[in-house]
């Protein structure tokens, strides 16, 4: 695959990111990479029940992703400056002609919803028209009943514009002046010890069985494995990456089946044996009779 097909990640801090909504889309559809997505939202900043981009890959993500040469990683050779008077123009042109394309848009759907809601606008105008009457009546002045036929043709209807500042405003995810930037795959380096090696081992085996896997760490394990999309499923299993034949004290033994039981999942045990072969064992709480 070429540099220029390559979905670009990017590393800061020795953390990798996606800035971008359709590659964040196209690794979790065909790559089956979910990521953790670690940005507030535009107009919601100051809550984090539902965060946005960037999507934060885990270690194993972004290695598996470099090993299959799906991704390519870079960082900007300088830091981002200032936008030039030219670019502002540009973006300004751009703000223009998006507000241009949903004055129409809004006008569309002012008429629906006003063709949906035609008969409580013309309940509304007749108590209008009775009030009116009523006033007239009490004035001693002549009316009359016919003219609480309401008749209301929604084309003749002035649909005033959606003013510039009610408007939808489009917001960059991806730098779109910052062009300058350094490959950075030799930076990489992940697995770096034993206890990295068995967690990257464990997560690629499990990929390749075909489960989708994010951080287990809010319920004590490495990862958390899905039978599919965690849009549409819970997990099945937490996974414990441990070494092989390394002792267990019973009270994390217990500790460990508990938790699982706790959160109705299962929780395996997983090393890598002496053939480099990943094996698991699953521990299921099921108390004492």
């Amino acid at each position: 695959m070429s540099d220029r097909c390559r979905i670009k990640i990017y590393l800061q801090n020795q953390n990798v990111f996606v800035w971008s909504a359709k590659d964040s889309v196209t690794l979790r559809e065909e790559w089956r990479i979910v990521g953790s997505l670690v940005g507030c939202l535009p107009r919601l900043p100051r809550q984090n029940n539902q965060l946005g981009l960037p999507l934060q890959l885990l270690p194993e993500e972004t290695t598996m992703l470099l090993e299959k040469s799906v991704c390519l990683l870079v960082k900007p050779k300088e830091n981002l400056l200032e936008p030039t008077p030219e670019q502002v123009k540009e973006h300004e042109h751009l703000r223009l002609d998006l507000y241009k394309e949903q004055i129409e848009l809004f006008k569309d759907e002012r008429r629906k919803e006003m063709i949906h809601n035609l008969h409580q606008i013309k309940e509304g105008k007749r108590k209008k028209l009775k009030e009116e009457m009523e006033r007239k009546r009490e004035a001693g002045e002549t009316v009359n009943e016919t003219d609480l036929d309401v008749e209301i043709d929604i084309n003749t209807i002035q649909i005033p514009p959606v003013a510039l500042k009610n408007s939808l405003v489009q917001l960059y995810t991806e730098s779109p002046y910052n062009e300058a930037l350094d490959e950075c795959g030799s930076e990489w380096c992940y697995p770096t010890n034993d206890k990295e090696t068995t967690r990257y081992k464990v997560f690629t085996d499990l990929w390749k069985k075909g489960h989708y896997l994010t951080s287990g760490s809010k319920f004590g394990g490495d990862f958390l494995v899905y039978p599919g999309d965690p849009a549409r499923f819970h997990s099945f299993y937490i996974a414990v990456c441990r070494p092989y034949k390394q002792e267990i004290s019973m009270s994390d033994f217990i500790s460990l089946a508990r938790m699982g039981s706790n959160v109705r999942k299962t929780v395996i045990l997983c090393s890598v044996d002496n053939n480099d072969q990943v094996v698991y064992t699953s521990i299921q709480w099921t108390g004492i009779a």
